[in-house]
């Protein structure tokens, strides 16, 4: 009964990637970047736990992976959370360089832009700055100019210092503001002054940066300040989601779309708690914001498992290798919400695109692990190739590895990345349950030298989706990456 409940989920999950979709114009994500826990661990949340077991001392391989999983999405761009420079300095705009170098491991394919926590970044900053603590219950005075360096130069001004031009993400060569929230709750006197206030933003970013920017603000802005219905203070606005009843927004202004999304919210039980549904929720919230047309779309919480609404890969094993149910992820395998951004990118069936050994959805044939990078029996390690990042190494006899959602089209040949001093190795590919002939591995004279195999092409494809299995029939081999 669990094994049909199982392969029931899964076809489920399939029949969402094979329906049809429109790509993005623009697709982006956000991305919180606190030290503790983000980069260093130890994850604290009900469900959404990242696959990835960060190394303590060592933040930046946290940087490196989530550069990598975004890059596999194949999102345009990613918004940090901004949420200013001081007093918290924890959480200073400066702190992303270390991304920025990752993001440039990938082929600086994924640009950043800014999205502005400013409940935080103009609230709590101001707040604790006069000495009332780190909090929001003291509303943001937007009609004292002097506030506004909470905005620009304890905030904005960080961030472009820290990511370069050739970094940011740009529409019509502007690079990209989105501010969270207009609510009065959190900033008052804002008739005539919030105008004002994103106008001098508009000023200093040409004069210190030379560019003017693309400002995407809060639709209440538009209500608590008329005067920012004027295609010169903003250039369009969003409407965040609202959960439960509202997994996703459509909001035109100055004639432009902007859609915003959230894959769930919270854990069952929990206030405000929205179904994720196998997928079904993100995947129709995409196809009612980049479906319907879309300029941008942003999607809540790449990395948000505190509030259960993670983008990125999460784990299907606990760490002793038991495997996790649904109602423990949330997900029905790691790469399910990956998959579906990629569904809806501006490549979804991108020709060169790499999987990472250590990045499957399920393993199995071998006993014994490491214990680094992800839970369960699979002998993960720091590689040594040009690339570097991680390997599988001593695959054993039958080990293998398997990704769901794979997207072929035209005849892609089938090419491993494997390192082994072991002649007569050999492996295959096991295609939605069909098994491909096997050959013989390149013997490339050392575990960390690694070499290139093209195993082929498998036949023609058609924009489609397929489950996709790397064998290892005896052994003896590292395996880095395959990529078709």
């Amino acid at each position: 009964m669990k094994r049909r409940a199982t392969a029931s989920a899964a076809a489920a999950a399939l029949s969402l990637l094979l329906s049809c979709s429109a790509h993005a114009q623009y697709l982006g994500v956000t991305l919180g970047y606190d030290y503790q826990p983000g980069l260093t661990g130890p994850y604290t949340a009900d469900q959404n736990m990242p696959l990835y077991n960060p190394v303590s001392s060592n933040p930046n391989a946290t940087w490196n992976e989530w550069a990598a999983e975004l890059k596999q999405s194949g999102v345009n761009f990613v918004c940090p959370n901004l949420e200013g420079s001081q007093p918290n300095t924890s959480k200073n705009p400066n702190k992303i360089a270390p991304f920025v170098t990752a993001l440039n491991n990938q082929g600086n394919v994924t640009k950043l832009a800014i999205f502005d926590d400013n409940a935080t970044s103009w609230v709590a900053q101001s707040s604790q700055a006069n000495g009332h603590g780190f909090a929001t219950s003291f509303p943001f005075d937007i009609s004292n100019s002097a506030n506004w360096r909470y905005i620009y130069d304890w905030n904005y001004k960080i961030f472009y210092q820290t990511v370069p031009d050739a970094n940011r993400f740009k529409i019509n060569g502007r690079p990209v503001i989105i501010i969270w929230t207009g609510n009065k709750v959190f900033i008052s006197n804002m008739q005539g002054n919030a105008s004002k206030a994103l106008l001098y933003v508009r000023q200093k970013c040409q004069a210190d940066f030379g560019f003017n920017p693309y400002i995407i603000v809060s639709k209440d802005f538009l209500t608590n300040d008329t005067t920012c219905n004027d295609p010169t203070v903003i250039d369009a606005a969003e409407g965040w989601f609202v959960p439960p009843g509202s997994a996703s927004t459509l909001t035109t202004f100055n004639g432009v779309k902007i859609g915003a999304l959230a894959p769930s919210f919270h854990a069952p039980g929990q206030a405000n708690y929205m179904d994720p549904n196998h997928g079904t929720t993100l995947n129709n919230a995409l196809a009612a914001t980049v479906g319907a047309g879309a300029l941008l779309t942003l999607c809540e919480g790449f990395t948000d498992w505190s509030e259960t609404a993670a983008l990125l890969r999460v784990r299907n094993l606990d760490p002793s290798g038991a495997a996790l149910t649904y109602t423990q992820t949330a997900y029905d395998f790691p790469n399910q919400r990956i998959n579906l951004l990629r569904k809806y990118s501006q490549n979804p069936f991108l020709g060169n695109l790499k999987f990472e050994a250590e990045g499957c959805d399920t393993f199995g044939g071998a006993s014994g692990g490491t214990g680094a990078f992800r839970n369960g029996s699979i002998k993960i390690e720091a590689c040594g190739d040009t690339d570097g990042g991680w390997d599988v190494g001593s695959m054993q006899s039958g080990e293998w590895f398997e990704w769901q959602g794979v997207p072929l089209n035209s005849a892609p040949h089938f090419l491993v990345r494997v390192a082994t001093p072991n002649a007569g190795r050999t492996g295959h590919f096991v295609i939605d349950g069909v098994a491909m002939p096997s050959k013989t591995l390149p013997v490339t004279g050392a575990w960390q030298t690694y070499a290139t195999f093209d195993f082929g092409a498998y036949g023609t494809f058609t924009n489609s989706y397929h489950t996709v299995r790397f064998v290892s029939d005896n052994g003896g081999i590292n395996f880095n990456w395959w990529q078709l």
